[in-house]
């Protein structure tokens, strides 16, 4: 009666709290894994996000640098060209020669151009997008491109931290698996510890899922 009482008890022993202890050590193993991988991933993402903030930051500045640039251009060749509309209207040549002279290249070429129109159809000024000669308009140009670029960084910035978060959260959230792993082997029910090992594997599944999903 006694060697037939033995290969039952061992088989309680193979399939019960062993199976246990192998499954919590495993849960352990996996969610340890696991929680490295999502804090790691969610330091690159973070990483990444303050490089794109400062790349935006970077755009903005340039974008406000050339957007400056181009008023202070614009106005003090605006005036200049008013000064030598004034000198040639009163026949004072030698202002007008000085004038012309205090004039960038661009203004220069523009006004070039803007002599060479027929009196009929020529503009008040220089200054305006059909003349292909006047730069300004390029100017404005890049610096919406820059601004363009700007939101562009933020936007993929906003993105990454959203996910490093996500990740972070994912990482915490891996502490319940540590937790019931953990208080298994305190229980002697074994319905107790089945209840932590399931709730142990729900909980990495659902954190693996999710570190996939934003990754």
């Amino acid at each position: 009666m006694t060697g037939a009482h033995a290969p039952s008890h061992g088989h309680s022993e193979l399939h019960g709290p062993r199976w246990l202890s192998i499954s919590s050590v495993a849960i352990l193993g996996i969610a340890a894994v696991l929680a490295g991988v999502t804090a790691w991933k969610s330091a690159v993402m973070e990483g990444h996000a303050v490089e794109n903030l400062t790349l935006s930051t970077k755009a903005t500045t340039d974008a406000n640098a050339l957007t400056q640039t181009a008023e202070r251009s614009m106005t003090s060749e605006r005036q200049l060209f008013i000064d030598f509309r004034s000198a040639l209207d009163s026949d004072n040549k030698n202002r007008s020669v000085m004038i012309y002279g205090m004039m960038n290249p661009n203004t220069r070429a523009a006004i070039g151009w803007w002599r060479e129109q027929p009196e009929t159809s020529r503009p008040t000024s220089p200054f305006v997008s059909a003349n292909p000669s006047w730069d300004a308009p390029g100017v404005i140009i890049d610096a919406k491109a820059a601004l363009d670029r700007s939101d562009e960084y933020l936007q993929l910035a906003e993105f990454q931290l959203g996910r490093a978060h996500s990740l972070q959260f994912l990482a915490a959230l891996l502490t319940i698996a540590f937790l019931a792993s953990g208080l298994t082997p305190l229980f002697e029910s074994l319905r107790s510890r089945i209840s932590l090992i399931s709730l142990s594997t729900a909980v990495v599944l659902a954190c693996l899922i999710g570190t996939v999903v934003f990754w």
